[in-house]
């Protein structure tokens, strides 16, 4: 791990780039400069003054002033002193004026740009600016401050370049980042089909060495879960199978004796015979849940919602009396499903609203749509969940009955549930309500609709 891999090296580099870069468009300026002076492309900022010098005693000592021997790097005014009237010039519009202006008001430091030189008859002002020119007469009026141009061009490119860099800088840091955010992702997924990428800075190097470390270790957490998972499955396993195989002896038995026994006895045999069907549904509950995590075997198809509604009320209605259906569907509204599974796991929200609601109040089933979705949504009459029931509720053996009174809950129907709604592409929520009832909200995709 060398330094010329850190960030900071390489932020360093970009800027030692950036600086030579600027170094770089300055020798071009000052090279250019020099190559158009010495190729009579350009003339040095004191040409002017040197060539008007060489012309002086000429103009001084004759009666008027002969354009000819005026060189054409020059550029001037010719005044008649009599009249003050411009003769002859080749001046840009604008330095006429300020010619007219210096020669008419010589004070108030209007000859600052001007040589002046007088004939008899004539005198002629030479313009002249201290910084490089166009050799070019043409030139020099379309671009009188060719130094300025330059610069500017130089500015332009470095600017460019500066913006290239930058963007090149910003999206090498944010492809390190991405690789990083990548890893993250996939560790937060727990998959661990994770392929370490290759990373520039040493900086973030620690931290996808970091990251390797925390997948490892996840990895031998999943494999850890799993294995306890196994054997819990296991366990269950054996348990079910060992209260089975007494639970039938005893259930056959029981129906013997039922048969030998009086008649003021057969209410307690049935009682017992219905406690026996208690535990019966109990392990088949353990059973349906599937504690290896595997899928249930589901045959969905398509179905229309009032139908399945209608078979689902004559499912409930043997749970209680005491239960509101509202269908709020539209006719011709189908869902793809399995109508045994969703049926029974619906039945287990109604059951669970039926525990938690007094005798007199009644249970509410309203099925409502939208665009995408079919609304299931069970209303008790009851306290509402607790706050540990509204985060565990479907959990596995979960009930809000500490002391297990209630035989016929288990914490195992709202488990089943959601198992179910999930394999159905769908989502359940337990809430309270504005009244502080309960409230479970089961919603399913809408197949679509038929006329």
């Amino acid at each position: 791990m060398g330094i010329n891999n850190t960030f900071s090296a390489y932020f360093v580099k970009s800027i030692v780039k950036l600086g030579f870069a600027g170094l770089l468009a300055i020798m071009v300026n000052i090279g250019f400069a020099v190559w158009g002076i010495n190729h009579n492309l350009l003339l040095p900022a004191n040409e002017p003054i040197k060539k008007a010098e060489k012309i002086q005693s000429e103009v001084v000592n004759a009666e008027y002033i002969d354009s000819s021997i005026i060189p054409p790097e020059l550029d001037y005014a010719i005044f008649n002193k009599k009249t003050s009237e411009m003769i002859k010039s080749n001046l840009s519009e604008r330095n006429k004026e300020k010619a007219k202006e210096a020669f008419q008001k010589p004070g108030k430091g209007k000859m600052d740009s001007f040589i002046k030189y007088d004939s008899e008859n004539e005198t002629i002002l030479i313009y002249y600016n201290l910084k490089i020119q166009f050799a070019n007469g043409e030139l020099r009026k379309a671009f009188p401050n060719p130094g300025v141009w330059l610069t500017i061009l130089s500015i332009l490119i470095y600017s460019i370049y500066l913006v290239w860099s930058i963007r090149g800088f910003s999206k090498t840091i944010i492809e390190e980042n991405e690789k990083l955010i990548k890893v993250a992702r996939k560790i937060e997924e727990k998959d661990l089909t994770i392929e370490f990428p290759q990373i520039r800075f040493n900086e973030y190097k620690d931290a996808m060495g970091a990251m390797e470390s925390l997948s490892e270790a996840l990895a031998k957490s999943i494999q850890k879960e799993i294995e306890v998972n196994n054997s819990k499955t296991e366990q269950i396993s054996y348990l079910i199978h060992d209260i089975k195989i007494p639970l039938t002896v005893i259930k056959g038995n029981i129906e013997l004796l039922e048969v030998m026994a009086a008649d003021d006895m057969k209410e307690n045999f049935s009682d017992i015979m219905n406690s026996i069907y208690q535990v019966e549904r109990y392990i088949q509950e353990v059973i349906d849940i599937n504690l290896n995590n595997k899928r249930m075997n589901t045959k969905k198809e398509e179905v229309a919602v009032n139908d399945f509604l209608q078979q689902l009320e004559a499912e409930i209605s043997s749970l209680s009396n005491n239960i509101i259906v509202g269908n709020f569907t539209d006719n011709g509204t189908t869902l793809f499903i399995d109508t045994i599974l969703l049926t029974r796991a619906i039945n287990n929200i109604i059951l669970n609203g039926i525990e938690r609601t007094p005798k007199d109040e009644k249970v509410q089933l309203l099925v409502k749509e939208d665009k995408d979705f079919i609304q299931f949504i069970v209303i008790d009459q009851g306290p509402g969940f607790s706050e540990e029931a509204l985060k565990k509720g479907t959990e596995l053996f979960y009930t809000e009955n500490y002391g297990r009174t209630n035989n016929s809950h288990y914490g195992l129907g709202l488990t089943f549930t959601e198992k179910v709604i999930q394999q159905h592409n769908g989502k359940m929520k337990l809430s309270n309500n504005a009244g502080h009832s309960g409230e479970v909200l089961v919603e399913l995709p809408r197949l679509g609709r038929y006329s």
